[in-house]
């Protein structure tokens, strides 16, 4: 009974074990390690020219980050829609690793006008919540749902929409970004 339960033992064993090392396998073919928050990086958007230049700044773990970006290139009245808008905020929020190659991100973004004193006044409020996904080495595609609300929306003026308001628009988009990484300067 002895040699029976051991033999049961062994081949369940053999088995872990051939399964740990086809799953670590699998994962070195990648040739890199699980992908990790930070740095620098160039979002270009599909379908349009707005571009941004966007800071990661992790966590320890690498897992969580704090967004903040600055709109280079954009149409602050978002194709027309706010014609007083004249500039627009920075950007700034959240991100996290949900997978191996993949995460999670919200983000807030104003659009805004002169107001009185000289003081900004905020036109619109994006809310841009959506996932990303490495694509290759220091490239990863963004899937934004952009939910553009008023201000008016923000009666408690912590910043973000109140709980229960719908967006005036949601605008599915599709970036790419690029990780600005240590290049060999010119030569004078």
């Amino acid at each position: 009974m002895n040699a029976k339960r051991n033999v049961t033992v062994a081949a369940v064993g053999v088995c872990l074990g051939a399964l740990l090392i086809v799953s670590q396998t699998a994962g070195s073919n990648r040739g890199h390690q699980p992908f990790k928050l930070g740095g620098a990086w160039i979002m270009k958007f599909q379908g349009n020219p707005t571009t941004c230049m966007v800071t990661d700044a992790p966590d320890a773990s690498g897992r969580r980050a704090a967004v903040s970006g600055t709109t280079v290139i954009g149409d602050p009245t978002l194709g027309g829609a706010f014609l007083e808008a004249q500039w627009q905020s920075p950007v700034m929020g959240e991100a996290v690793v949900t997978g191996w190659d993949r995460g999670a991100f919200t983000v807030v973004q104003y659009g805004l006008k002169p107001g009185a004193a000289g003081l900004p006044e905020i036109v619109y409020i994006i809310v841009d919540s959506g996932t990303f996904k490495e694509i290759g080495p220091g490239k990863t595609e963004h899937q934004h749902n952009a939910a553009v609300y008023l201000p008016f929306q923000d009666a408690d003026g912590d910043g973000l929409p109140d709980e229960g308001q719908a967006p005036v628009a949601c605008v599915p988009m599709t970036s790419l970004e690029t990780r600005v990484s240590l290049l060999p300067p010119c030569t004078p």
